[in-house]
């Protein structure tokens, strides 16, 4: 499963940020994954507990957001949600080839700390 090693880099990357800016508690890391990222967020969610264990963050909360893909077509410019129906062709002008703009990856969307 490779959300654990995604997990274990969140924790490190939140943990570093913490440090450099001086936060004393992070309560919550909010982290957005991408439609097409390959990330199933419930196990980032179920490997959460054990990369937090013995850490900084062990309480805090991890809220995961699942972020659509968008892409915009190279036709005519329309952005549009890919539809398997539609077999992924624009909406608009039925143009194949388009640009995506979100919905790739998965990255820390931000951070609840106590002041």
């Amino acid at each position: 499963m490779h959300e654990l090693s995604y997990i274990i880099d969140i924790v490190n990357a939140v943990q570093e940020e913490a440090e450099k800016n001086n936060i004393r508690k992070v309560k919550k890391i909010i982290v957005d994954v991408g439609e097409m990222s390959g990330v199933v967020p419930y196990y980032l969610h179920k490997y959460y507990p054990e990369a937090v264990k013995g850490t900084n963050l062990s309480d805090t909360e991890l809220e995961t957001n699942l972020v659509e893909v968008q892409i915009q077509c190279e036709g005519c410019g329309n952005k549009y949600h890919p539809d398997k129906e539609n077999r992924y062709k624009c909406p608009d002008c039925g143009e194949r080839k388009g640009k995506l703009l979100k919905g790739k990856g998965i990255q820390i969307n931000s951070l609840e700390i106590e002041e």
